[in-house]
């Protein structure tokens, strides 16, 4: 027990009793009256002089009231009540109740794996690399070895020379195949070495490549061993000055280059072996390095910890051995993909299919925010997407294969989200402070090439309240309903729309999913952003949805048969595509959007083809230069050429001015003596043939592909298609004279009809995904990625959130002819007398609530006293 300090504590404070907390349990909290009393007040043995304000008052304990039980029962409120009328008689008066809800607001951090600007049109985003997020990021991989193998060798180049960790098994790695390692990361804010008695020098990193993870041994997946409990920390003494910032460290990035995430699975010197292939950029480049960024395989390695942080060491009641403070800031937020459908192409018979894959714990999550049966709840809005054409393509919950669902679990124990996302209106009057705003919140993913942005280079950001679409009521609450409990529907499980910023035909930008405020969940439900999201897919761009039709057979006389593929009211066709490529480069996920079309009567003709289009939504598409090639060339004796960066020709200086090959001091000259090195020089008169490198790197933006296949399946109407009975048509040949360099062309796809026919559909061979990207066998126990996967969000979010105070505010009304006369034993009729507590009791008369004032206070005429407590 202590007294309050008067000059730091507040004028009333209020504290629910052991008996009041008891009772609040049982559900029975219940404030029925009051009693004010002057218990801590000694009238009759203090001078007449003396203010009575200077005494000291205790502070309320929490065991005010006790009724555990013998011996621990205690009730020490109130000793000397007032009574309400003369100087006998009842002593409770009748509390006012007055609560009130109060919102509060503020900003979280910018939280996840990237930074920049967020405020500015276009964000310029870096990838963070410092500790707190990365196990390493101070290797690079040289592109040109690199020949679609799963074995890649790692060359040290520092990024973040306070970071001594290497690369481990299981750990997860992100590939960024941009050509920008040797200038693209580093660090601000490094602290001072401090200087050591050592003998050894340490050592300086190399600004060139070189390799230096060959001291670790050749390892292989091994079991995760089991945790262990978390010991005490003894707590040490604070140090005189805090220690220095951990240093800033990023790579910049850009998202129109291929980003790819893998899983390593064993490592041999400098030498790492991935889950799958790597791309094929022998075909293209020279003199180009991709720099890596390593992650952990799970969140407690370095984003949390096994347990929450302990209070105390030994017990809860053991305050003098403090462990550690709270405040734990885990800094990304986790994504889970459960799929309740294997991809096409997936036999279950020889891989593992989705009652297989990660995050299969999570479809339950699927089912209850509405993706998984359609029979389970209505909704106030819809799944939907645009496809390529701008038309609106409804998916119904069965329909949905997969959800990525992004939350915040992790063992810290601070709300650093609030109780919910803060998603308020904007307020046209007030546009100076937006604090609370539903346009606050930005879900960013910087890597990714969506095909509703007409560019490629800056990834994307998505909005509950999408700036420049204020008048088309796009932040508008959606509920969602359960049909089995009508109790829930008042009003159900509120969401808002997630929104891009490109504007569709009609006027309206596209949704990828639904932000569930109160759950602080966001769920993406647009199935190319998923593929995207997930690694196995082995991409980071999206494909549009073509758009489907019913043609008459050989309207045209171009089909050899004139009976259509959809032949009666009972059929269906489920169609994709996807786009390959049979050299170089890499080969992913087809397309994730399923489009279908049933026969329909009311067309002339018995029977149906089906037409595949589409519109111009491939622009990251691309077409890269040409190949490098072998020439002859003869040149004169003892000339030298150079190779020039931007007309990549080879170029010789006339018989008056030639530069010889031997003549030091040109061959000094930094910029002469660079393209020596990268070009040769003949210094004999000779014939040659070599092969043209351009000697920078330039890697193409975007993505390529060389062949275009539909996949496609028959079925039932009302039926879902068997992921091991599509059919896949290639279309090559159809459009390949529009190709450049041998690659597919936007215009190649959109200029063309693609017919699927009994001739066509009937030979097709049926799709394996397999022969695309390496599946998972069924008795496979090792670490090789899978779907589902995923264990962190890889973008980052911000968002203004919110706390409901609700106060228990009860008004303590002193008329002027009540409460005047006090029963403390020293108090004489007539005198002036001084309140020191207030209780709140209930119809049992016993104290749910003891306060305390700071210093007595006089009674006089009418007063209100005001006791709250905040929920």
């Amino acid at each position: 027990m202590a007294y309050i300090i008067k000059n730091t504590a507040g004028l009333v404070n209020s504290r629910v009793t052991d008996t009041g907390r008891q009772k609040l349990s049982q559900g029975n909290f219940n404030i029925s009256y009051f009693q004010i009393g002057d218990s801590e007040v000694s009238y009759d043995k203090l001078p007449s002089f003396y203010n009575q304000t200077n005494s000291y008052v205790l502070e309320p304990s929490f065991n005010q009231q006790n009724s555990f039980g013998v011996p621990q029962s205690n009730k020490q409120s109130v000793k000397y009540p007032y009574f309400v009328d003369g100087l006998t008689g009842n002593t409770y008066g009748i509390p006012f109740n007055d609560s009130t809800a109060d919102p509060v607001f503020n900003r979280a951090p910018l939280r996840g794996f990237f930074t920049g600007n967020t405020t500015a049109s276009t964000v310029n985003w870096s990838a963070l690399t410092n500790d707190n997020y990365v196990i390493t990021s101070n290797y690079v991989v040289d592109l040109m070895f690199m020949t679609g193998s799963t074995d890649v060798e790692l060359i040290y180049m520092s990024c973040n020379t306070t970071n001594n960790r290497k690369p481990s098994v299981g750990d997860i790695i992100t590939f960024y195949y941009d050509g920008y390692a040797k200038s693209n990361c580093g660090c601000s804010n490094l602290p001072t070495p401090t200087p050591t008695s050592s003998q050894f020098a340490p050592p300086t990193p190399t600004p060139t490549p070189s390799a230096s993870v060959s001291e670790y041994p050749c390892l292989t997946a091994s079991p995760t061993p089991t945790p262990t409990s978390t010991p005490c920390v003894t707590p040490s003494a604070s140090a005189a000055c805090p220690g220095p910032p951990p240093p800033n460290c990023s790579m910049s990035m850009f998202s129109c280059f291929p980003i790819l995430t893998y899983r390593i699975v064993a490592v041999c010197g400098d030498i790492i072996t991935l889950d799958r292939p790597t791309p094929d950029f022998s075909c293209y480049m020279l003199d180009c390095f991709a720099r890596v960024l390593i992650y952990p395989s799970n969140m407690t390695q370095l984003y949390d910890s096994f347990t929450p942080r302990q209070h105390w060491c030994d017990d809860v009641i053991n305050f003098e051995s403090v462990c550690d403070i709270d405040e734990f800031d885990v800094k990304i937020w986790n994504m889970n993909i459960p799929w309740t459908e294997s991809p096409a192409g997936l036999f279950s018979t020889l891989y593992k299919d989705y009652t297989q894959f990660g995050s299969i714990n999570y479809i339950g999550s699927k089912e209850y925010f509405g993706y998984n049966s359609s029979s389970g709840q209505t909704d106030s809005s819809s799944v939907y997407y645009y496809n390529s054409f701008d038309q609106k393509i409804i998916v119904t919950p069965k329909e949905q294969k997969a959800v990525a669902i992004i939350h915040y679990t992790n063992q810290t124990i601070d709300f650093f989200y609030g109780e919910k996302f803060a998603l308020e209106p904007y307020d046209p009057t007030n546009p100076n402070n937006t604090s609370g705003q539903a346009r606050n919140f930005k879900f960013h993913i910087p890597w990714i090439m969506w095909h509703k942005n007409p560019e490629c280079c800056f990834g994307d950001t998505f909005y509950v309240d999408p700036p420049g679409f204020d008048g088309l009521n796009l932040f508008t609450v959606h509920y969602l309903k359960s049909t089995k409990n009508e109790d829930m529907n008042n009003p159900g499980i509120r969401y808002y729309h997630l929104w891009d910023t490109h504007p569709n035909d009609d006027g309206y930008p596209s949704r990828i999913g639904k932000v569930f405020p109160d759950s602080k969940v966001i769920i993406i439900d647009d199935e190319e952003i998923i593929a995207a999201m997930s690694y196995k897919s082995n991409r980071n761009w999206t494909l549009t949805a073509p758009q489907v039709s019913l043609t008459t057979p050989n309207v045209c006389n171009t089909q050899t048969s004139p009976i259509g593929i959809l032949t009666g009211s009972n059929q269906t066709m489920f169609v994709t595509y996807r786009l390959s490529n049979d050299f170089c480069f890499t080969n992913s996920l087809h397309c994730n959007y399923y489009q279908n079309i049933s026969y329909n009567e009311c067309f002339t003709g018995d029977s149906k083809n089906v037409a595949v289009r589409f519109g111009s939504e491939f622009n990251c598409l691309v077409q890269p230069f040409d190949y490098p090639t072998s020439t002859t060339t003869t040149f004169p004796q003892n000339t030298c050429f150079i190779l020039t960066e931007d007309t990549l020709e080879l170029l010789t200086e006339n018989l008056d001015n030639l530069i010889w090959c031997d003549d030091p001091n040109l061959l000094m000259t930094p910029q002469i003596n660079s393209f020596y090195q990268t070009a040769g020089y003949y210094s004999v008169g000779l014939t040659s043939t070599s092969t043209t490198y351009c000697p920078t790197c330039d890697i193409f933006n975007g993505f390529v592909a060389t062949k275009f296949e539909v996949l496609a399946q028959l079925v039932e109407t009302g039926q879902r298609p068997d992921p091991s009975q599509w059919r896949l048509i290639d279309f090559t040949s159809q459009i390949e004279s529009q190709f450049i360099n041998g690659y597919v062309t936007q215009n190649s796809l959109t200029g063309s009809t693609f017919s699927i026919t009994p001739d066509n559909y009937s030979v097709a061979p049926i799709y394996n995904l397999n022969d695309y990207i390496p599946l998972t066998p069924i008795n496979y126990s090792g670490s090789q990625l899978n779907f589902g996967d995923e264990y962190y969000f890889y973008g980052s979010l911000e968002t203004d959130i919110q706390a409901t105070i609700y106060e228990m505010k009860y008004k303590i009304n002193l008329s002027v002819n009540e409460f005047k006369t006090t029963s403390n034993p020293s108090w004489g009729s007539g005198a002036k007398s001084y309140i020191t507590e207030i209780a709140l009791l209930d119809s049992d008369k016993d104290v749910l609530v003891i306060s305390k004032l700071q210093s007595p206070v006089l009674r006089q005429g009418i007063q209100q006293f005001v006791v709250k407590l905040d929920f």
